[in-house]
This record gives C-alpha cells, structure tokens and sequence, in this order.
C-alpha cells in the first residue's frame, strides 16, 4: 500500500489510466480528506486527455445481488472511460455481520476485472480491514493500491476557476444524502463521516448550484452534530488530553462545520487552537503546522482581519520556500493565498510580484496550456486590469480563452470564464462593442447549459446588463437586471447578499434613466439590509452608502449626499487606513459632494489630498490617479484657476491616451474638458 498526498495520489490514477485499457484499483481514504476534491483534480487531469470520468455510487441497503448486477452493467455500457465507484461503506454495515453485496461482487471479479473500463474503488480506511478479510479473492485483482494519507488545506478560494455544479447535479448530490442519512444514523457511523461524506459535498454543490435555501435545509437538519461534535471532542480530550491527533482532526472538522454554518468567528478560535497545539507537537515548519496557519489565515481574511491573515500568510511562504523551493506546488499556493490579500490591502504591486513569480515557475515547471498555469495567467490578468493595464490583461486573457477552447472546448465552464474575464478587459479598455458580443456569448452558452437561474448565468445576466447601461441601452439592461433580482430573491432571500446587489444594480440604471425617486427607494432599502446583515464596515455597506449618496445629490440634496460620503470617508480611513485605494476613492466622492454644494475651496483641499497620495502611492499615469488629477482640474477651473486646470487637464490627457488609448471613453472626456476650457481663454 502506498502512501500519498493528494497531488501524487492523482498523478499515480492518472499515469495508470494512461497505461492501462481496463483494469482495477483500490484508493484507501481517511475519513477526514473529502475524496470529492481528489475526484476533482482527477476530472481535471483527464480532461487533458479528453478521457471521460464517469462516478457511480453503489446504493445502500440494496440486495446485493440486484447490486453487483447493476454495476457490472453501468461499467459494461460506460464505453472505455474511468469509473470512480464509491459507496462501498454504505453497501454494508460497518457494525454488521453482512457482507453479502461484497461476496456478489467478489463471485463477479472475472468479469469486472474483462470490463472495458479503468475502475477506481474508493474505500474509507475504516473499512479496509473488514474489505480486505472480508473478499480476499476480490481484492487481490486490484492492480494498483494506494492511500491517501495528506490533511489537506482548505481551498485558496481566489483563483478566478472553481467547479461549476448544474442545478441537476447538485440536487442528485442532495438526494444522496436524505436517502443515505437515517441509514448511516441507524448504523452508528459517526456524525463526523456524515458530515464529511454525505452532508458536505451536497452543501457545497447546493451552494455552486445558487440553491441556497436547500443548502441551508441540509445544515437544519444536521444542525445538532454540532454539540455531538463537541461532546465527542470532549471525551476524547478527557481520556486522550488536547494535543491528541484524533482530537486535533475532530476540532478542524468542527471549525469547518462552523464556518460553513456561518460562525466564522467560532471557527476561527478552534483553528487558532489547533495551530497552538501542532506548532507545541510538530514545531513551526511541519507541514501540517503550515496547513493549520493557511486555513486560520483565510477564515481571519474572511472575517476582515487582512493584516492578521497576511502575517500568517507571509511565515506560510517563507517556511514554504526555503524547505520545499520555489516550484513546490504547496510554495505556488501559498504565493497566490498572500497575493489575494496584498490586493484586498491595495498593495497591488505587491500582489503583481508574486502572481508574476508564481506564473514563472508554473509555466516553466508544467507547461504553458497546463491548467494550474493558466489559471496563474487569469489571476495575474486581473491585478494587471485593476492596476489599469488593460492592454496587458487583454493579452494574457487572449492567450488563457484561446488554450482552454481548444483543450476543453467552446462551452465547458471555465472556457467561459476566461471568455468573461476577457470581456472585462475588453470593457476596461473602452472596447464595450466587443465586450458586449463576448457577454452575449457566455450569457447564451450558461443558459443552455446550466439554465437560466444558475449563479454563473445570473452573473452573465448582471455583466451583459452593465455594458448595455454604459452603451447608453438602459431599458435593455433594466429588463435584465428586474429578471437577475427575481431569481436572487426567490432562490436566496431578500437578505442575501447576492440579491442587494443585484437591487443596488438595479437602482443604478433606474438612476440612468432618471427614475431617481425609485432608485432612491431602493438604494435605502440595500443600505439598510446591508448594514443589518454584513454590518457598517463592510465594503459592499459603504458602496451602497456611496451609491445613495450620489442619488441624493443627483435630487438636490446635497446636505445628505454629503453627510453619507463623510460617514463613508471616516469608515474607510479608521477600517482600512488613509492611503487604502478605497479610501481614496471616498475621498474623491466627499469632494465631488463638497463642489456640489458650492463649497468649491474643501473640494479642492481634499482632491489635492487625493492626488498627492495617489501620485505617491501608485504612480503619475494609474488611471486611478489620472481620475484624481482630471476631477481637481474641473474644480481648479470652477474656483476661477484656468490655467492649473489647462495644464494638469493636458498633463490627464496625455497619461490618458498612452494608458487607455485614444478612444476610450475617460480619454475622450477629458479631451472635451480641455478643448471647452481652452474655447473659454
């Protein structure tokens, strides 16, 4: 039996499925990996080679005859693919003295081992003993065995691809476990399988899916394991003490079960305490200390804790580097996990850094059309978009779109995402004609595939709408955005945060169309949902405070426009620092009210601020900064300092045409500003 971490384990399956035609091998799994992920990469691997992956999962309780029978004809009609068969621990109970379906199956080896097809048998390492006593004939036909043995880390969550789940998948997922979940209860499996084996992968396909509300109905119905997890932690803490292996895995489980449920701050104090106990037992560089620190790093950055999670996140790498080097896997991703919160700290030089590095060595090590690769390419491209060189993002998603449809084809899921990426590259550059047809594109293609309420096809939906608004097609765009809000609010809640969104975007092209009473009513009801649910500081709050703010001063009333821009400004200063690129963008809105409301000398304090901390921070010709430079000059020229206006409007111009080019939009903008201001000499 070989032992293996979850990368090798993959390349093993994926050399023998290269090798071989037909034949069996036996995967043992600890109870705590979910071997849904390895089934995973497994796909991904595969899809290389355009070698279909097909998943059959033995019932429970079944005549194992009827059983065995089935199998042998779903393996015998699956045409020369891989199978992965799971399920062997429901066919028979674990505390029972029954093995009838696995004596079926073992009188069928003959014939299962002639098949056709490569068969991948998943079994739990509490089972093994009792498969292998139990069928020694059988599993002696096994040609290869492996065991998984690696605690992962939690996903990285940042990359721009993740598996997409239709809403047929993800409701054959939760069917699986109602039908399985008494019968596991009625023989004692233990709350933590279930949750790891039946209830997780069903909440997670669920939530890929959108259906949130069904999520939701599987975590009420298993809402007691969390007290029997903490009962049977502190059992074993009694008899075995704190520092336990068994006891350290049960309380990462139930720190997932938490954060899953929503107690983000519960889970974070249990994997603080698992980080304390493996670095006292396995020291600071063992690899399962640095798993604890990089899942404790990103429940604090969900949490909003960005300078806990990147001194967390900053030891990972060092650690990483000089013990594994630079091109380990492990070292990749724990340069891509910092470089997502360098960004959400608005250090993107520093991000860029480490997605370059990170790109380098993947391309160097796997190839350039290797998945993990591209997927590097797609992360930097959007650092490079939001740094504003949309030229050099539009280059790496050209190259990304151009290797995923010739590898995966027009309509798989992440070959649409990099067509979506693209069109907001497109989009940044001004191009919003091409971005348009891309966006219809992906739009139609998630449509047939995953249907019209899927969360990828509302997010098409939502994007397409936007490019109508800003071409001008607001009634277009409404009708989109009202069908976006409908399907949020019945398959999520009024609450959600997915569904305040797509109000706020609703508002914003009602406010385009001049309906600004309407947008006005709705602008309040997401701030005050917003607030209610994700609190003041959150950053989707202070938008929408922003968003009303502006409806406000488009109304006439520029006292409260300006009162919500300085409760936004003094939120964003005291949260995220006075140099952050969002608090800098608060600023600028405070002085666009202030000028509004005549008061033309705070305006010009403040954008002043604005540009010497942009000039400083990222440099003369961002576009951020460019923004910062073209709204001081408008003021300079509404408090009577022409000739300032003139030169910093010509300085804005030329940063414009060499950054953006000479048709995009803010480029043509400020040539009207400057060609009206020099009429007026």
């Amino acid at each position: 039996m070989e032992p293996g971490s979850v990368r090798s384990v993959v390349e093993r399956l994926t050399y023998w499925c290269s090798q071989h035609e037909r034949g069996l091998a036996r995967v043992e799994w600890d109870s705590m990996y979910s071997r849904h992920d390895v089934v995973n990469q497994l796909k991904l691997a595969l899809s290389e080679s355009r070698t279909p992956l097909v998943e059959f999962d033995l019932p429970p309780g079944e005549d194992g005859y009827k059983t065995a029978v089935d199998l042998v004809d779903k393996l015998g009609s699956s045409g020369g693919s891989v199978a992965s068969i799971t399920g062997i621990e429901w066919a028979f109970p674990e505390g029972g003295n029954k093995l009838e379906t696995l004596v079926v199956l073992s009188f069928q080896r003959e014939i299962l081992a002639a098949l056709p097809v490569r068969q991948i048998w998943w079994v739990p390492s509490s089972a093994t003993e009792r498969f292998v006593l139990g069928v020694p004939d059988l599993d002696s036909w096994f040609s290869l065995r492996l065991h998984l043995t690696e605690v992962p880390p939690l996903p990285a969550m940042e990359t721009t691809d993740r598996k997409v789940v239709t809403v047929d998948e993800a409701r054959s997922l939760a069917r699986r476990f109602w039908d399985r979940l008494e019968a596991a209860r009625a023989q004692s499996i233990p709350e933590g399988r279930i949750w790891v084996e039946l209830a997780q992968p069903a909440v997670e396909a669920l939530r890929s899916a959108g259906l949130e509300r069904e999520a939701d109905a599987i975590l009420g119905r298993i809402s007691e394991m969390r007290e029997r997890f903490e009962r049977r932690i502190q059992e074993l803490n009694s008899k075995r003490g704190p520092e336990d292996p068994r006891v350290l895995s049960l309380t990462e489980r139930l720190a997932r079960l938490l954060r899953d449920q929503g107690d983000a701050v519960g889970a974070c104090r249990l994997e603080a305490q698992v980080l304390d106990a493996r670095t006292l037992l396995l020291g600071p560089e063992h690899p399962h200390t640095l798993t604890s620190m990089n899942n404790l790093a990103l429940t604090l950055r969900a949490q909003g804790d960005l300078a806990g999670a990147r001194t967390l996140q900053e030891r990972v790498l060092e650690v990483r580097m000089r013990v594994q080097g630079v091109e380990h896997p492990d070292t990749l991703t724990a340069m891509n996990n910092l470089a997502v919160t360098l960004w959400a700290q608005g250090d993107s030089a520093g991000a860029r850094r480490l997605q370059e590095q990170a790109l380098h060595e993947r391309t160097r090590v796997l190839g350039e059309e290797h998945p993990d690769t591209l997927t590097a390419m797609s992360n930097l491209a959007e650092t490079l978009r939001a740094q504003g060189d949309s030229a050099g993002a539009r280059r790496l998603l050209e190259r990304v779109l151009e290797a995923r449809a010739r590898v995966l084809g027009a309509e798989h899921p992440n070959t649409l995402s990099a067509m979506n990426n693209l069109a907001g590259a497109l989009w940044a550059q001004g191009d919003r004609a091409e971005a348009r047809r891309l966006q219809e594109r992906v739009l139609d293609a998630r449509a047939q595939v995953l249907g019209e309420g899927h969360p990828d096809t509302l997010t098409a939906m939502n994007n397409l709408a936007g490019t109508l608004g800003a071409q001008g097609d607001f009634a277009r765009a409404r009708q989109l955005q009202e069908r976006v809000l409908e399907a949020r609010v019945r398959l999520l809640g009024e609450d959600h945060p997915a569904t305040l969104r797509a109000m706020g975007n609703l508002a914003s092209t009602l406010r385009g169309q001049g309906e600004l009473a309407r947008a006005h009513v709705l602008q309040e009801q997401v701030l005050g949902a917003m607030t209610r649910v994700s609190g003041e500081e959150h950053p989707h709050t202070l938008a929408s405070m922003n968003n009303l703010a502006e409806t406000l001063r488009e109304q006439g009333d520029f006292a409260g426009s300006r009162q919500l821009h300085e409760r936004a400004l003094e939120v964003m200063t005291r949260v995220v620092g006075n140099e952050h690129p969002h608090t800098l963008t608060a600023m600028d809105n405070l002085a666009l009210a202030l000028s509004a409301q005549g008061d033309v000398a705070g305006s010009r304090r403040i954008h002043e601020r604005a540009l010497e901390a942009r000039t400083r921070v990222l440099g003369e010709e961002y576009p951020d900064t460019l923004t910062s430079m073209n709204n001081l000059a408008l003021v300079l020229s509404q408090g009577g300092d022409r000739e300032r206006a003139l030169q910093l409007l010509s300085k804005c111009l030329a940063g414009r045409r060499t950054v953006l080019g000479e048709n995009h939009p803010d480029t043509l903008a400020t040539a009207e500003h400057l060609k009206k201001l020099e009429e007026q000499r």
